[in-house]
């Protein structure tokens, strides 16, 4: 073959080489744009329109009423709060059982996670039972002599707290079972074998290695928390309103959608700036580890 042949070879194949990887992506970015920008843009637009004119009344209703200022404060406590017991309670469940050398390490996993398979309203309903008046919890503490009088945690954020951390958690440990699975567990040896104890090699091996898992996970389970909805209707009722029940309320009850749209546009944006300071202090722990 000439050089002019190859030349010309040379010049069909660099645009193919760029046509292919579109091609390939091309049907996820079509589904990516038409069932989440496309609804997004849509939210914006009707947030934006107040009696078929653009403007921002409804962020100004928003903005200045405290009673919605409470509502956000709520919703971000509650998926904070969420956030810290999954986290708590899940490092050390993932570390055991990514830990077990036992061939029933496999069915712990299975049982630790087997809630996700129940519906998240049937959990709702059986924490219901379990917090009334006369449930179980508070004839339990009744008697052990804990409480003097009937508690219920109904109708209360606790409650919600309780019952979302429950329902969120199978998901905190799938997560960090895999990040643990994925550390070789010589490392802890070395520092043992070096004079440090075994929850000091946790600390200063395993869950240094493993910041990645527990941010994802953390913000997984804090963006769920904040924008569900079964568990904060049926448990928490009208007196833990959170801003999921609220935008359901405007939206189904009221039919006021140009707020609900301007509630759901609010709540995103919190939760990406949320995201983008989890990301950037990532990023800040991963640069000064790798600097010193």
């Amino acid at each position: 073959m000439t050089a002019a042949g190859v030349m010309t070879a040379g010049k069909g194949a660099a645009p193919s080489r760029i046509f292919v990887p579109v091609l390939i992506f091309a049907p996820c970015l079509l589904v990516y744009l038409v069932f989440f920008v496309w609804p997004q843009l849509s939210l914006l637009a009707v947030s934006a329109f107040d009696r078929g004119q653009v403007s921002a009344a409804h962020y100004i209703r928003f903005f200045s009423d405290e009673y919605y200022w409470e509502l956000l404060g709520r919703t971000l406590f509650l998926g904070v709060s969420v956030t810290l017991i999954t986290l708590i309670l899940g490092v050390p469940v993932a570390y055991v059982i990514a830990r077990m050398r036992s061939r029933y390490a496999a069915l712990l996993l299975v049982l630790t996670t087997f809630p996700l398979l129940v519906s998240a309203v049937v959990r709702s309903f059986g924490w219901m039972v379990l917090f009334f008046r006369d449930g179980v919890v508070s004839n339990l503490l009744l008697a052990l002599g804990l409480i003097d009088q009937p508690m219920q945690l109904m109708y209360t954020l606790t409650g919600v707290i309780i019952a979302l951390a429950q329902v969120l958690l199978p998901l905190m440990v799938l997560t960090l079972h895999g990040v643990f699975k994925s550390i070789d567990p010589d490392l802890e040896h070395a520092a043992m074998s070096l004079g440090a104890p075994p929850w000091l090699a946790l600390w200063l091996v395993t869950l240094r290695l493993a910041p990645g898992g527990i941010i994802a996970g953390s913000l997984l389970v804090f963006s769920l928390a904040i924008s569900a909805f079964a568990t904060p209707a049926l448990v928490g009722g009208a007196r833990a309103n959170v801003m999921a029940t609220t935008i359901y309320e405007q939206t189904i009850e009221l039919l006021d959608w140009p707020f609900a749209s301007a509630l759901s546009a609010i709540l995103l944006v919190f939760v990406l700036l949320i995201s983008l300071l989890y990301a950037k202090a990532l990023d800040r722990r991963s640069a000064g580890e790798a600097a010193s």
